[in-house]
């Protein structure tokens, strides 16, 4: 018998079990549901209804409006992709229109990770059978997709894993792709290095290299994708905004297996612009052959070689030994581990980077200092005797027995010590520059600054002074210090593209030029290099009688070798103690032709000896063949 008799038109009726019968409730006060509810369980029925209504839109509205983008992505992942095409990156040419880049089409093995099975042993036996194809170790595959984060796992753009396998490979996947679900080969520029492809690897730190693009970098604005390469050095760093180009697009539906099935639109790529550099190759070989020449005489492994225009700051060759090949960072090859770990830093550009004593190599601007300060005059002269001690300190000459009577040409000249302590710091009656003075003037040729090249990562060098020498060292500043610095050793460091610089200001009467790699930029006229020239302040006759003492160095001094030269030379040797019993830096700074100035030649060899035993045969032969092939 039901425990819940119905009434119906006065009669008592007994409802089987699980049987369902309309009436009119009211009456019974809804006894069909076993008891009236009260006034608090129809609110707290009404609570939860009212809060299921609201988490249910919450829920709708946070999957429409916070992740609706994604989640089309993840609808749309098998019809309509939009995938970028690559803008082919501008080509490097030197100031003849010689290439020193060019893109090469390469083939390149990439996942798609939204088309990659989500089961495991599927995904596993597709990563050994693609790196079967390839023969290559699958973890590479596993690595790769085990690095992922869960919004990359989502993405239908490809993540290369395998860049420039062979053509005959490359070909036979492309065959197999379509069955293998999130497996593409692309074809994909690859930057190659034709100057060092040649060996000219001095001059990968002019050119530069580049590399894949990183997470980071991956923001619309800057417009790259993911398979994108970027500059990371020399030219390709500097002027990256002009090489890139415009990634274009393609609109297009796949199958369920991310396979091609139609076009639907597509944007073709904008090319990056061709820049000409002032670097001339001829030139760049003759210098990069002087060097390894030079080095190998000294049995040395780093040096520095700089060709510049003195007229317009151009920089016609450059080169940083030892240097690299910039091939092995171009995609499929990865020599940045073994680079970095050499002890020589090939990496390492010393043209810019590099802090070294100068050595003998300021002494003509100490002094034009003097001579416009009035310290001396052309016809001043000191006796030197092989030294001068001041206290219990002596300080020498670098001939013993000294130089004899000395005026400021021969000073120079013959690079004498004595007279440079003398005009730099005093001695007895006679009253010297003093450092505030010397490094005042110093930096009026650029030193202690950087020369402002567009070539990135360069240092300013040091000018040491009594305020810098308190603070670093701790220490009060003596009169040895300022003799020190007089004759470019103690504190004082330089690049050697400072002593290029500030040469140049001698050889075109007393101007300061920016030295400069960029020559034009293909299609921007408004994009010139910094040719403007800015006199320092030096009288025509300071600057006459310091490159009289630099024209005597060739013809009478520490550079007479290059007196045999076709054409009139002028410079400066320098060897620059760096402790120790550490050899010395050889230096050579010059210009050419004398009357006319249209070259400047920087030579620094490191730990070899003497500059004039070392440094100025290399200037020797680059000279003698830009004679011959490019004096005017």
């Amino acid at each position: 018998m039901n425990p819940f008799p119905r009434f119906i038109n006065n009669a008592t009726v007994s409802r089987p079990q699980n049987v369902w019968v309309d009436a009119d409730l009211a009456a019974t006060g809804s006894q069909y549901l076993g008891h009236p509810l009260t006034a608090r369980q129809r609110m707290v029925v009404g609570i939860i209804l009212i809060a299921t209504v609201a988490i249910m839109l919450g829920r709708a509205a946070q999957l429409q409006l916070f992740h609706g983008a994604a989640y089309r992505v993840l609808a749309e992942g098998n019809r309509i992709r939009t995938y970028t095409t690559l803008a082919p990156r501008g080509v490097v040419y030197d100031r003849y229109g010689i290439a020193l880049t060019e893109n090469t089409p390469q083939l390149s093995v990439a996942l798609i990770p939204f088309d990659v099975p989500r089961d495991e042993p599927a995904r596993a036996q597709l990563f050994q059978h693609v790196a079967a194809a390839v023969q290559t170790d699958p973890s590479i595959f596993f690595d790769k997709w085990n690095g992922f984060s869960s919004e990359q796992r989502r993405s239908v753009e490809p993540f290369i894993v395998i860049p420039n396998v062979e053509v005959e490979q490359g070909l036979q996947l492309q065959a197999m792709a379509p069955a293998w679900p999130g497996i593409v080969v692309l074809t994909t520029p690859r930057r190659d290095y034709i100057a060092s492809r040649d060996g000219l690897y001095g001059l990968s730190h002019v050119v530069g290299y580049v590399s894949r693009v990183g997470d980071g970098e991956l923001s619309s604005e800057r417009g790259y994708a993911r398979s994108d390469i970027v500059g990371r050095s020399g030219v390709e760093q500097a002027y990256e905004t002009y090489l890139k180009g415009t990634n274009g697009r393609q609109e297009v539906e796949v199958d369920a297996l991310g396979a091609l099935q139609h076009i639907y639109a597509e944007v073709a790529p904008t090319p990056g612009n061709n820049v000409w550099l002032s670097i001339d190759s001829e030139l760049q070989q003759v210098l990069e052959a002087a060097m390894l020449s030079g080095l190998g005489r000294a049995k040395g492994q780093r040096g520095v070689g700089v060709v510049l225009d003195p007229r317009n700051g151009e920089v016609l060759a450059l080169a940083s030994y030892p240097g690299f090949d910039a091939n092995m960072f171009t995609e499929g090859n990865n020599g940045y581990a073994a680079l970095a770990a050499d002890p020589n830093q090939p990496l390492f550009n010393r043209v810019v980077q590099g802090r070294y004593p100068s050595g003998s190599t300021i002494k003509p601007f100490v002094a034009a200092a003097a001579l416009e300060e009035k310290i001396i005059t052309p016809l001043t002269s000191f006796l030197s005797t092989g030294g001068i001690s001041v206290g219990q300190w002596f300080f020498p000459d670098w001939k013993a027995g000294g130089h004899g009577q000395t005026d400021v040409r021969k000073a120079i000249a013959e690079s004498v010590n004595t007279f440079f302590y003398i005009i730099g710091g005093g001695y007895g009656d006679q009253p010297g520059l003093g450092i505030e003075a010397l490094s005042a003037y110093e930096a009026r040729f650029g030193f202690g600054a950087v020369t402002g090249i567009d070539l990135p990562g360069e240092v300013s060098g040091l000018l040491p002074t009594p305020a810098w020498k308190k603070e670093v060292k701790g220490e009060s500043w003596y009169i040895g210090d300022t003799y020190h610095a007089a004759i470019g050793q103690g504190d004082v460091l330089v690049t050697p593209l400072q002593i290029a610089a500030a040469t140049a200001i001698l050889a075109n009467g007393g101007k300061r030029i920016t030295p400069h790699v960029l020559y034009e930029v293909e299609g921007h006229s408004d994009r010139k290099p910094p040719t403007e020239i800015i006199g320092i302040g030096l009288t025509e006759d300071t600057v006459a009688v310091v490159r009289e003492g630099m024209r005597r160095t060739v013809t009478d001094g520490s550079a007479r070798s290059l007196g045999t030269l076709p054409i009139t030379a002028a410079g400066k040797t320098g060897t620059a103690e760096v402790g120790g019993d550490i050899a010395t830096h050889a230096w050579f700074s010059g210009f050419a032709p004398y009357e006319n100035p249209q070259l400047v030649i920087t030579i620094l060899l490191e730990n070899v000896g003497e500059g004039s035993s070392f440094a100025v045969p290399v200037a020797r032969d680059v000279l003698t063949w830009w004679a011959a092939h490019r004096a005017e």
